[in-house]
């Protein structure tokens, strides 16, 4: 019940930011929703990325420097959190929202 909580606040957290990033640009929340959402997601795992990869290379200097084992170099895994799910959804859902939106300018 716990995780739910967290994906449903992520979500709300999520839409209101775009909310207000769409009242301070002066455009309409639904332009802004789906690429807003994959921004958001990006930022995340390129942070995370960022963070394995930074400690892969201090591991990797310590090993080298010192010749002590600091837990070695490993690929980066993207585990899946609540946080995700809650961001995925959201990009789920402002994908259909946005072509049901746009439905009669696709056809």
């Amino acid at each position: 019940m716990k995780k739910f909580y967290i994906v449903l606040m992520t979500i709300v957290v999520e839409a209101l930011l775009l909310w207000g990033v769409s009242r301070i640009l002066g455009w309409k929340l639904i332009d802004i929703i789906f690429l807003g959402g994959i921004l958001i997601f990006g930022i995340k795992w390129l942070f995370s990325l960022y963070i394995h990869q930074e400690n892969n290379e201090f591991n990797a200097y310590v090993k080298g420097d010192t010749g002590q084992d600091a837990g070695g170099v490993r690929p980066f895994e993207f585990n899946m959190t609540a946080i995700d799910a809650g961001l995925l959804l959201f990009i789920a859902g402002s994908f259909l929202i946005t072509f049901g939106t746009y439905y009669s300018y696709f056809i």
